[in-house]
């Protein structure tokens, strides 16, 4: 059955229209060509369901901070909730944040505190201080992936910001 792979790193988070500067509780607005999302029918399992459980991150960063002026003052990204109010997220995002905002796949955005950053993996853990009611998604066991198998790449959005792909490499 295919996976689902998360993109941390979403292309549209730090693009902003002329003269409009954006607010860290909304998202932008972008879309995966339709013949290239994933289709629900041909999945082993409840894509909608696993796609709500992708959340936005938006955080800021103080002006003073030391990865300011190399990684930016605003920063966005995806995450997921893998336990209620918990969302894992790529730790860049949230280094030395002073504001974190989560958008759930309802819109509705809440406030975040970091919890942890793990230097090794370079990932990230945020604490929700509002509740989500969100479906967690389980971290998942590639020992039995394989070349050629299906996955979705999939960030904050819904299916409209899903990808259909197959895995070309895997690396030890």
């Amino acid at each position: 059955s295919p996976q689902v792979v998360l993109n941390f790193a979403s292309p549209a988070a730090n693009f902003r229209p002329r003269g409009r500067k954006a607010d860290m509780s909304e998202s932008e607005d972008w879309q995966i060509p339709a013949g290239m999302r994933p289709q629900a029918e041909s999945l082993g399992f409840d894509i909608d369901r696993a796609l709500a459980a992708i959340v936005g991150v938006r955080a800021r960063i103080p002006e003073d901070a030391f990865t300011a002026a190399t990684l930016g003052r605003e920063r966005g990204g995806n995450g997921i909730v893998i336990e209620p109010g918990i969302v894992l997220t790529i730790g860049y995002l949230i280094t030395e944040a002073d504001q974190v905002w989560i958008t759930g796949s309802d819109g509705r955005a809440v406030a975040g505190t970091v919890i942890g950053y793990d230097q090794e993996t370079g990932l990230g853990l945020v604490q929700a201080l509002g509740r989500l009611e969100l479906p967690r998604l389980a971290i998942g066991d590639l020992s039995n992936c394989s070349v050629g198998a299906p996955l979705v790449v999939a960030g904050h959005g819904g299916i409209a910001r899903a990808l259909r792909a197959r895995v070309i490499a895997i690396e030890p």
